[in-house]
């Protein structure tokens, strides 16, 4: 039975979201057999993700006539108001037989991250959000900080590898346990959980930062985003000591209402 405070969009949304990754864990179990293309160094892409997605977009099309919709695969409309989605993130942890991954749908609304529905299919986990309400497989949660201090690191490319470094150097310094998981959607999940403190990504997507900046910012977590000068966007989210602490190392623009 859904929980009276689970709105009818975000149920509608968790729905497609978990038809998705159970379409994508099919995929997994036959995973030996999927196309792989490269997109980038470290970066793949195969026929699951482009399935994932076409579906996801035929349901949202059905559910949500008319919407603009940007995602990983098939691109779109990058609007101040959208919805993003990633079919497979962490697709490397995917396809080397990890449970890291799942499928994310996010939505902005006028350029805050308002709604997020994160499945980890291999976890049995369904972390979802929409405003201040956070739930965990449809139940109403309600984060504690996690015992030890702790945080993610988005995977760095070249342009920002020395800036991750200097970040991991001074997190452990302060006293932090640094991980990277190679996946934003369990990062992010899991700082809004209050498995770990927050995470931070130099040089991402909207589509990997939108459903995760919603569910912290409905955990009532420090959350920023913005663009550095050359349009490479970031996020922060996290405890307050997280954000303090990567502060003086990190000037870049914010955007206004994320």
């Amino acid at each position: 039975m859904q929980h009276p405070s689970f709105s009818n969009r975000l149920a509608e949304t968790t729905r497609i979201a978990t038809g998705a990754a159970q379409t994508a864990l099919s995929h997994f179990y036959a995973r030996r057999e999927l196309d792989i293309s490269v997109k980038s160094p470290g970066q793949a892409v195969t026929d699951a993700d482009l399935a994932v997605e076409t579906q996801i977009r035929t349901a949202m099309g059905r559910s949500f006539p008319g919407e603009a919709i940007l995602g990983e695969e098939f691109g779109g409309q990058s609007l101040p108001t959208c919805w993003t989605l990633d079919p497979i993130d962490g697709t490397a942890n995917f396809l080397n037989g990890l449970p890291l991954w799942g499928v994310a749908i996010g939505h902005l609304t006028d350029g805050l991250p308002d709604l997020g529905v994160i499945v980890l299919p291999l976890l049995n986990m369904v972390i979802s959000a929409k405003n201040e309400a956070l739930f965990v497989n449809k139940e109403p949660f309600q984060r504690t900080p996690p015992a030890i201090p702790t945080v993610s690191l988005g995977q760095p490319n070249p342009k920002t590898e020395d800036e991750t470094r200097k970040l991991d150097a001074a997190f452990r310094a302060a006293g932090f346990g640094v991980y990277q998981w190679r996946c934003s959607a369990v990062s992010m999940a899991w700082a809004g959980m209050g498995h770990i403190s927050g995470h931070l990504h130099r040089d991402t997507k909207l589509w990997d930062v939108v459903p995760g900046a919603a569910i912290c910012r409905a955990a009532s977590l420090e959350v920023e985003m913005g663009h550095d000068r050359d349009e490479a966007l970031w996020v922060k989210a996290g405890d307050p000591g997280v954000l303090a602490q990567c502060r003086d190392l990190w000037h870049s623009q914010r955007i206004e209402g994320a």
